[in-house]
């Protein structure tokens, strides 16, 4: 596996690159991404769907909005400040003094489903629609964060394998199967990704994951529209990731006129948080969403990637995915609601898709040892 290194000293506009296919690359990685948490700095490490390249940098900054070159970090709540890590210090950028809390314990099951049904009685009230309810699932043990990394890159090699640290978030780590934007050359690809169910299912999708699907690609055909983008939708087609499978559907177009910064951000925001990571209509979304859940989402359901202009850009949706503190961390998943759903399958569904990054996590058990790095 190659790897490519974004340092901090002699930075052209991504960092210089350099190749290393010995046995020693991973150890040389792994002392990087160690080094670079125990110390505090600002890191991200990533691995696009596909590549053999991992990616990884870090900062003296975190600044905010997504006009400087770097790896950017996009919370939830679509009202809190994108995040950016700069590739070169950007020489008096805006800060942000945002935090997100560290869950204190696990959702319940009973706790869960009393969200579906305050959920399915807004919904009702509003003739239908789609939230999505969340929950976390948080353990004590030390998280190895580099050996989780690779152990994500190996078990899924489609996904977008990711782990970024700053003062403001935490640090996060995850193996996202879904695609928010990408920019490349004028053209721009996204995608809905929705509706849920065990891998290898021979039968048709029901149709509570047929209207799932169906409310996320009409959102994100109807937020291109407004943008003045013209998109083409691919057929939708049944997408594996990992014990899960979704319905996917493809879009792909080019803008009227070059997007600039402050239309690119116009765009992002309408996007994110998806109705996929959402709900639909979003306004009635966030608002159950910020009354049943207690502890908030952080970074959960947001997105991040790496930027260098706006017509070069690649933002995932940050899901699949754990935070990760000393001695403990907290793993979110979550399903989209519908008036068809059923709590005791929902549950199941969120049980199967934290699977993924819970099966890759190495965990050593009980308190820090303060002998050995973090």
């Amino acid at each position: 596996m190659g790897l490519r290194y974004d340092r901090d000293t002699n930075r052209r506009k991504n960092g210089p690159t350099i190749y290393f296919t010995d046995p020693t690359s991973l150890i040389m990685l792994t002392n990087e991404i160690r080094s670079a948490l125990k110390n505090g700095l600002p890191t991200y490490v990533y691995k696009r769907p596909g590549d053999l390249t991992i990616t990884f940098g870090t900062g003296s900054e975190v600044v905010v909005g997504t006009s400087t070159p770097g790896f950017v970090i996009a919370p939830f709540l679509p009202e809190l400040p994108y995040l950016t890590i700069p590739y070169r210090d950007s020489k008096g950028g805006e800060e942000s003094s945002m935090t997100f809390p560290f869950p204190e314990q696990s959702t319940t099951e009973a706790e869960h489903e009393e969200e579906i049904t305050a959920i399915k009685q807004a919904l009702a009230a509003n003739g239908g629609g789609k939230i999505i309810a969340a929950r976390e699932i948080v353990e004590e043990g030390r998280v190895d964060v580099p050996a989780t990394f690779f152990e994500l890159c190996r078990l899924h090699p489609d996904a977008f394998v990711f782990c970024f640290s700053t003062a403001q978030t935490g640090c996060w780590i995850g193996a996202s199967p879904e695609l928010l934007l990408e920019g490349r050359r004028g053209l721009l690809t996204t995608m809905a990704l929705a509706g849920s169910r065990k891998s290898g299912s021979a039968q048709p999708w029901d149709k509570k994951n047929i209207e799932e699907q169906q409310i996320v690609a009409d959102y994100i055909s109807e937020t291109f529209a407004r943008h003045n983008i013209s998109m083409e939708r691919d057929e939708t087609v049944t997408r594996r990731a990992g014990k899960v499978e979704h319905l996917c559907t493809l879009f792909q177009g080019e803008a009227e006129s070059p997007l600039s910064d402050s239309t690119l951000s116009a765009l992002l925001h309408d996007l994110s948080p998806t109705p996929a990571l959402c709900g639909l209509p979003r306004s009635t979304a966030l608002k159950v969403i910020g009354e049943q859940e207690k502890n908030g989402r952080g970074c959960y359901g947001g997105f991040c990637g790496p930027y260098r202009s706006p017509s070069d850009f690649t933002f995932q949706v940050t899901l699949r995915c754990a935070r990760v503190d000393k001695d403990r961390y907290c793993v979110y998943t979550g399903g989209g609601i519908t008036l068809l759903s059923d709590a005791k399958e929902e549950w199941e569904e969120t049980t199967l898709k934290a699977s993924t990054i819970l099966e890759s996590l190495c965990v050593y058990p009980g308190k820090t040892d303060k002998t050995k790095p973090n």
